[in-house]
């Protein structure tokens, strides 16, 4: 009977604390400011699958919640392989709408294309030239100066392929925006 006494004491005094440190109010308490709609761009560098990359991107607010946002990636040649080439185009929507947050759901389709210097060079994607793939991820952002932010973006391209079925893509930009 020991036992239950005790755990049954040892649970209303968990519960007693429980509520009293949930009844506290925090008197300084602020929410975060919203980011404002803004143009943004950018450069940097990332990787895509095995291949590093230079890119650029300019993102352009839709509206409260959606921001239309263009890429362009320089894949240089790297030993045997070819040069290429990469477009995106996508819509960044934030996970915390209200606030506009820099934490971003990131859907769109990516183009890869190969600059051949030899007929015999083949493409991003055996014998193809070019390819269109869908891709999702995410970006996060953190300002780092009044009109400046870093951005991480990671994303999976879908190549829909029963041996690859998921590309990595990942890059790092220094975004401007007024």
């Amino acid at each position: 009977m020991r036992p239950a006494i005790a755990a049954a004491l040892v649970v209303a005094v968990r519960l007693a604390v429980a509520a009293a440190a949930t009844a506290q109010v925090v008197e300084d308490e602020r929410l975060p400011e919203a980011v404002p709609l803004r143009i943004e761009i950018g450069g940097g560098a990332g990787q895509t699958v095995a291949h590093p990359e230079v890119s650029a991107l300019m993102s352009v607010p839709l509206g409260p919640q959606t921001s239309f946002e263009l890429a362009a990636g320089w894949l240089p040649r790297v030993l045997y392989d070819v040069e290429h080439v990469l477009v995106q185009a996508q819509f960044r929507m934030p996970f915390r709408a209200h606030l506009r947050s820099r934490k971003s759901l990131l859907i769109g389709v990516t183009r890869l294309s190969s600059r051949k210097r030899n007929p015999d060079d083949s493409g991003f994607w055996g014998a193809d030239d070019r390819v269109v793939f869908p891709h999702a991820g995410v970006s996060l952002q953190w300002p780092i100066g009044r009109h400046a932010d870093f951005r991480f973006d990671a994303q999976g391209l879908f190549t829909l392929d029963r041996e690859l079925p998921l590309l990595p893509r990942a890059a790092g930009t220094f975004v401007w925006h007024p």
